[in-house]
């Protein structure tokens, strides 16, 4: 029988670096920049230019999802060549809720028309 040489290679590594080893960044890192820039706003608006093959739609629900995780409302408006985004004040979080109130009022009156019947 013809002498079998194992390929596989072992190497002794001590246990904390082992550990640090299986650790990797959980999340991507723009996202985690992205969570940094939003955990370190005040009183001051981030402009974010976005790249040309993201849509603003995107990064916008980017942002409020990475907010959200946070528990941190924030207000984004579109402007040109990116988004514009700050930690929402309460002023803020009430013209939201006015608006949303006055579309889902417009959105019910609008299906409660009857439906043309077929003859």
């Amino acid at each position: 029988m013809a002498d079998r040489s194992s390929s596989i290679q072992f190497d002794d590594i001590p246990l904390d670096e082992a550990r640090r080893m299986g650790r990797g960044p959980r999340m991507d890192p723009e996202l985690r920049a992205l969570q940094q820039k939003i955990q370190s706003l005040d009183s001051a608006a981030v402009r974010m230019m976005l790249p040309e093959d993201t849509s603003p739609a995107t990064m916008k629900n980017r942002i409020l999802r990475v907010a959200a995780e946070l528990g941190m409302p924030v207000t984004i408006r579109k402007v040109p060549g990116g988004l514009l985004f700050w930690r929402s004040a309460d002023e803020d979080i009430q013209q939201a809720t006015d608006i949303s109130q006055r579309l889902q009022t417009a959105r019910s009156k609008g299906r409660s028309r009857p439906s043309p019947r077929r003859a």
